[in-house]
């Protein structure tokens, strides 16, 4: 009963994880056609106003993720390793994406933004001009593979379980 009530929780944090990133994922979409910067303002301010649901249905996922293997004897399975490091790695991926992307954005379009975990406040914005050119330099390819394409072969590693 136990392991039932884990799985449940573990998929229905996966799916509270992803759903409060639907705002951040549109944003990053979005931003790259938008041409006014109080709309770039309210997207930016949008995208992060989940992060607590995020930070917690993440770690739930975590946490369940982990304590399962113990229930049903399975840390000897490789896709069990190979699923935990391609998550620590999406996760790390993501935050260092943030780090160098929409952090900075933040601060050129005139709002509060954090450095590190340090947070600052609103500065005067930068020149649309600059602004273009930062959001022209992200590349969502690398958003897409390691945020979804990664996460969608984790699943399949729990679902088929090739090894």
């Amino acid at each position: 009963m136990l392991l039932q009530w884990l799985i449940f929780i573990h998929i229905l944090s996966a799916i509270t994880f992803f759903l409060a990133h639907g705002a951040a994922a549109a944003m990053a979409f979005k931003i790259r056609s938008e041409t006014s910067l109080e709309r770039m303002r309210a997207m930016l301010d949008l995208s992060v106003e989940p992060l607590v649901i995020y930070l917690v249905s993440f770690l739930v996922m975590g946490v369940t993720g982990l304590w399962m293997p113990f229930i049903i004897r399975i840390w000897d399975r490789g896709w069990v390793w190979v699923s935990i490091v391609l998550i620590v790695l999406v996760a790390v991926w993501m935050g260092w994406f943030n780090e160098r992307t929409y952090k900075p954005l933040r601060r050129l379009v005139g709002l509060p933004y954090m450095v590190g975990n340090k947070q600052f406040p609103a500065e005067e914005p930068a020149d649309m001009d600059t602004i273009r050119a930062h959001i022209k330099s992200i590349d969502l390819r690398g958003m897409v593979i390691v945020g979804y394409v990664i996460p969608m072969f984790v699943l399949w590693l729990m679902v088929f379980k090739p090894f």
